[in-house]
């Protein structure tokens, strides 16, 4: 079976609200209110297609139109013999231009590797976890983030944030997470919220994106753990979200001296607040030497992969594994992928034993609509992997032109 045509087309799709994440730059980073994508579809002379997507793509990425990207892909993928794919995989990484995003090349480079396992899947009849090594667990966990709120008053965002986890225990969900960073007394106030909403047996962990300094992040991650998380995702400056998306370079150049620096940050919170504040990093979108020293060092408790910034399942999987062998549990992260990102994901997350904690898989409740024709939904807080073969979804033309830029 061969791949004869390669289509991309463009759609953008409403989350539900404006949502922010912290950032040093500024007092919050703006994140807009739409989130566009670009679908892959490689068409084989068998008629089986194969559907693939470009994740999340922010302006800052300076994105190709679809039609430049369909070409580019073309040029890689055309005539490729879907047994023999990852040398293709390998070409479109060839073709990229030298001066594209690293965020959007992983995001590229994702897009085509499940559209590739979606096709080899539907070719043998299997789904994608089943070329991932088999199925271990029947659904993941997923984690709800709440987001910070715009420009909004303290009691409305307190407010709006306390609908937000009643909704969502009301649905089954058990593990949240709070972004937080812009003001360090509205997190308190606003963890102190959720435990007495929920007390002390729903999951909690809080994500700076990388906004503090190392005082700065024991100081703050000793009061958050007195108001009752259970865990700090990206705390330090070092490796702040926003210089691993734009330049993961000058983060990957001093990746032993980063690492050290959050060890130091670990130990100094343990020992402050006795334990129980478990300390998670990313690692996708930077080198696997960044994750090897994060191992080595004994920096982190969990690891957080994004497969669809650090290029696609395949090396997703080898972080993931490589955590495991030192005891280091993992995460999936999120970028909020739509339905075909998504189910990529939840097909890892049940073949990878060491995927042991609430995934951030929340695009099918933060986006306000989908492009298949049969949209993930969550159960009890937890998703499935799609019944049928490959990837187990198909589009929907019908969503597609209704989100179509």
């Amino acid at each position: 079976m061969k791949i004869t045509g390669v289509r991309v087309r463009e759609v953008s799709i409403p989350r539900i609200y404006e949502t922010h994440v912290a950032d040093r730059r500024t007092d919050a980073l703006f994140e807009p209110d739409h989130s566009r994508y670009q679908i892959i579809e490689l068409q084989t002379d068998a008629g089986i297609t194969g559907v693939g997507e470009i994740s999340d793509i922010a302006k800052r990425m300076d994105a190709p139109a679809a039609s430049d990207t369909s070409d580019l892909l073309g040029e890689a993928l055309i005539g490729a013999d879907v047994d023999r794919w990852r040398p293709h995989y390998d070409r479109v990484a060839e073709l990229m231009p030298p001066d594209c995003h690293p965020e959007l090349r992983g995001l590229t480079l994702f897009g085509v590797e499940i559209a590739c396992l979606d096709l080899t899947g539907q070719r043998y009849g299997v789904p994608v976890y089943e070329l991932l090594g088999g199925r271990c667990r029947g659904r993941v966990q997923v984690c709800w983030v709440a987001y910070l709120r715009g420009d909004i008053s303290k009691t409305d965002e307190l407010g709006l944030l306390e609908t937000e986890v009643r909704g969502k225990l009301s649905e089954g969900f058990t593990a949240f997470k709070f972004k937080v960073g812009v003001d360090h007394q509205r997190d308190i106030e606003r963890v102190k919220l959720f435990r007495e909403l929920t007390g002390r047996d729903v999951y909690l962990r809080v994500d700076a994106s990388g906004v503090w300094e190392e005082d700065e992040a024991v100081e703050k991650m000793a009061d958050l753990a007195a108001a009752g998380i259970d865990a700090c995702e990206s705390p330090i400056l070092a490796v702040n979200r926003s210089v691993a998306n734009d330049n993961p370079r000058q983060i990957d150049a001093n990746s032993n001296a980063v690492a050290r620096a959050l060890a130091g940050v670990r130990r100094r919170v343990r020992d402050r607040v006795g334990g129980g504040v478990d300390i998670i990093e990313h690692v996708a979108d930077l080198d696997d030497c960044f994750c090897a020293a994060l191992v080595a060092h004994k920096a982190v408790d969990v690891i957080n992969v994004i497969p669809s910034q650090g290029g696609g399942l395949l090396r997703a999987r080898r972080l993931v594994h490589a955590a495991q062998t030192a005891g280091v549990a993992a995460l999936l992260g999120s970028t909020i992928e739509l339905g075909p990102g998504t189910a990529a994901f939840v097909h890892l997350a049940v073949a990878a034993r060491n995927i042991t904690v609430s995934s951030d898989l929340v695009g099918p409740g933060l986006l306000v609509g989908d492009i298949c024709e049969q949209p993930l939904r969550f159960l009890a807080g937890h998703l499935q992997p799609p019944e049928g073969d490959g990837l187990g979804r198909r589009l929907s033309e019908a969503r597609m032109e209704e989100w179509a830029i």
